[in-house]
């Protein structure tokens, strides 16, 4: 049986998902909802199916995904919570909180949360060009070079894609998950070597 959040999740990522997502956060209300549905939930369901549209160039399809969770107990717990309660079924997740970047190394995916403050520092180069994708929640996400940001815009959790991030980590992006982004920042040409 499905999760609700993954439920949510796949809506979004469909054309009229947008509009949807829109009307049922805008007239959500009551605890039980605000607990099930916090920002923070929202978020984890999102990192979950962001990998269903991104490939990995040495990842096998079998193998357990592994997530990190950079400094953000909540956000590690939230993810848990969801990898238990998916179906057998479905591809394996394995998820552990980090407490500095080079315990990333044999990981997928790699967020770093909110707590980090508003802003976040430049990810450096070996995050940044190993085949991580990258996952922020500040204000500068793309600038400091994550593959996806999320921002609040009219109190709902989006995101935005930088192709070029993406194109440094060796990592595909699929147009599902570029159609949903609220702002897709280009990859930049690769220079050509000029022929003799």
């Amino acid at each position: 049986m499905r999760n609700d959040l993954d439920t949510i999740a796949d809506r979004h990522f469909s054309r009229t998902v947008l509009a949807v997502a829109a009307l049922w956060f805008s007239v959500a209300s009551g605890a039980n909802c605000a607990d099930v549905y916090s920002e923070e939930s929202v978020k984890a369901a999102f990192v979950l199916r962001f990998t269903s549209y991104v490939t990995w160039p040495s990842t096998a399809p079998s193998a357990p995904l592994k997530i990190v969770v950079l400094d953000d107990e909540v956000m590690a717990g939230r993810l848990q919570a969801l990898v238990e309660s998916r179906s057998p079924a479905r591809r394996a997740f394995e998820v552990r909180s980090i407490r500095n970047l080079s315990e990333a190394r044999d990981a997928q995916v790699l967020y770093i949360g909110a707590r980090r403050g508003d802003s976040v520092a430049p990810l450096p180069r070996s995050v940044r060009d190993s085949s991580l994708l990258t996952i922020t929640s500040a204000s500068d996400g793309l600038d400091a070079g994550a593959i996806i940001n999320f921002r609040i815009v009219d109190q709902r959790v989006r995101f935005e894609v930088s192709l070029e991030a993406a194109r440094r980590a060796g990592l595909g992006i699929g147009s599902e998950l570029l159609s949903a982004a609220i702002r897709v920042q280009a990859a930049q040409p690769v220079a050509s070597k000029e022929q003799p």
